[in-house]
């Protein structure tokens, strides 16, 4: 399994908000994660509004891609859209900032 670890802000004021759409993510969203081979997927927040995600695939590169074109996926970048910070991107969804792994013990 490949780790991959990335940064992302979100307005802060909207924290409540962002992890109740979390709490309840839409089950086909879940079923979408799950199916692109993504395992232990987990996000934290910083008070700055700042994220960070963690997550585990055997190739997150076609996990990203599987998730890329699946529909629900597109609804829940909308639906999230409001939430999210960005510089430059016009892009759906958050502008991410991968993080590279320089340790790690099991």
């Amino acid at each position: 399994m490949k780790r991959f670890a990335f940064l992302f802000n979100i307005k802060p004021e909207l924290k409540a908000q962002y992890k109740k759409a979390h709490d309840e993510i839409w089950p086909d969203m879940a079923k979408a994660i799950r199916d692109s081979g993504i395992t232990h997927y987990s996000i934290f927040f910083r008070e700055d509004g700042t994220l960070f995600a963690y997550l585990e695939s055997a190739d997150p590169e076609k996990s990203f891609e599987y998730i890329g074109k699946q529909e629900v996926n597109k609804r829940w970048q909308e639906a999230m859209e409001r939430f999210f910070v960005k510089e430059t991107s016009t892009a759906l969804g958050p502008e991410i900032e991968t993080l590279e792994e320089v340790f790690h013990i099991d």
